[in-house]
């Protein structure tokens, strides 16, 4: 049984939540919105229990909510100024910023990041003090376990972009962060769409300069397409069950490798056939066979310290 006793039921319920909408009763308009979203996540449904929250002033559950479906927000004026309002009640600065970026969000981009700096400047003024310890959480990623980094970084896209860029910078050249919170910052900068350059301390213990203006998403790697293409279309149609084991490991390893993944896996297929322990189909000399061998160790022993022995992980080289 759903929210609703019956077509009817639920038809009504309808209609009493856009008349207090439109009465502005704000609570009500909540009350029953949520009661129809709870058994239809439709789009509009979304929207008008988001707006409903944002006029009762109830702004972090009309951020969660909204979440759940951001790009229905990309459909008009209207509604993408409210999915912003809504972030910037929050202080979801980063968020805001990388909405505008999008590319459906192209005709209200410039008034957009308008009213974020405007935003990011009152909230400088008021939680001056509360940014600071933030900041400071930030900057000092790398003497956490991943999963605490994980909750800073969420808690730093509260920050200024110049504060957020700030702590960016400082922990790419942190050779104590983990490669994938050091990809996650990476992706941040894509959505961003940050023309900086910027200092990397890589996997190799190398140091690298980096133009964040050429960065491209994880998936865009020749590498990255042509396993996916084998894990799909051959091992998927082989094993299903053994294909999504390694796509996983695949997913990370690509994530860990970022953005230099062409540079490391210049045999992508012999690369997965090697992770799902299967023979290997092409002609590879030993010598790329043990480069392989080496890397894939080396980015085991980072999965290793967040999740333990990789099933399918191989314990010999090849």
């Amino acid at each position: 049984m759903g929210e609703f006793s019956s077509p009817a039921a639920r038809e009504q319920a309808i209609v009493r939540a856009h008349q207090a909408f439109e009465a502005e009763e704000w609570s009500t308009a909540t009350e029953w919105f949520e009661r129809l979203y709870n058994d239809q996540q439709t789009a509009e449904f979304n929207r008008y229990l988001v707006a409903s929250l944002y006029h009762d002033e109830k702004y972090l559950v009309a951020e969660q909510f909204a979440a759940e479906q951001d790009t229905v927000y990309l459909a008009t004026a209207e509604t993408f100024q409210l999915r912003l309002d809504v972030a910037l009640k929050n202080q979801q600065f980063i968020f805001a910023r990388e909405f505008c970026e999008l590319p459906a969000a192209k005709s209200w981009r410039d008034a957009g990041l308008t009213q974020i700096v405007t935003a990011e400047e009152v909230s400088r003024q008021a939680l001056g003090e509360t940014q600071r310890v933030l900041a400071k959480q930030f900057y000092h990623l790398g003497d956490v376990d991943f999963d605490e980094q994980r909750q800073r970084l969420t808690h730093a896209r509260q920050l200024p972009l110049k504060e957020f860029m700030q702590g960016v910078q400082y922990l790419l050249v942190d050779p104590f962060l983990h490669p994938l919170m050091r990809a996650t910052l990476l992706e941040e900068l894509l959505r961003l769409h940050t023309t900086k350059t910027v200092q990397l301390h890589w996997l190799d213990d190398e140091d690298y300069t980096l133009d964040t203006s050429q960065l491209e998403p994880v998936g865009a790697s020749q590498a990255a397409q042509t396993m996916q293409n084998y894990l799909h279309e051959d091992l998927g149609q082989q094993d299903p069950m053994l294909a999504a084991s390694v796509s996983q490991t695949i997913t990370l390893q690509l994530m860990m490798l970022y953005p230099f993944i062409d540079k490391i896996i210049r045999n992508p297929l012999t690369w997965v056939q090697i992770v799902a322990q299967q023979p290997v189909t092409d002609q590879t000399g030993a010598a790329e066979l043990n480069e392989i061998s080496e890397w894939q160790n080396r980015l085991n022993h980072f999965m290793r310290a967040l999740f333990g022995p990789i099933n399918h992980e191989n314990h010999e080289k090849p």
